[in-house]
């Protein structure tokens, strides 16, 4: 029989994840939301494909709950909650940050993959002006 931890390390293998975040699981996916809600919170000064690379991640950790167990998966959304509040209170509603054509393709819906249809309300000037080039802010 399977764990529920090598269930969602499986999920993330079948995702394409990187070995790190594999070996990380569930925890170590909430601990980078953590850390990228509060990086946005200080300014998000990191490149444009960061950001889409942390949206990523956000979306993995979505996928990540729904293999979990009913009890971990509860516990952990208590923190995902708080922390998509966090996210949402810091940021704006923008056209999805993958693109159009990409959102399309992918099934990303802005209620289900809200996370992809946002941008930090005050993003660092590099960071900003990259998001000016994709046509974002």
């Amino acid at each position: 029989m399977m764990t529920q931890p090598d269930r969602i390390r499986q999920y993330l293998r079948r995702r394409g994840c990187a070995p790190s975040v594999v070996k990380g699981g569930l925890e170590g996916l909430l601990d980078h939301w953590d850390s990228l809600v509060q990086a946005v919170e200080e300014g998000y000064d990191l490149t444009f494909d960061d950001y889409l690379n942390d949206m990523e991640l956000r979306d993995v950790l979505q996928g990540a709950l729904e293999a979990a167990a009913l009890e971990q998966r509860q516990a952990a959304e208590k923190k995902v909650i708080k922390l998509d509040q966090r996210f949402r209170d810091l940021t704006v509603e923008c056209p999805p940050i993958v693109g159009e054509r990409a959102a399309r393709e992918n099934g990303h819906d802005p209620s289900e993959h809200w996370w992809f249809f946002r941008r930090p309300k005050k993003p660092a000037p590099d960071f900003e002006e990259e998001l000016r080039e994709a046509g974002i802010v």
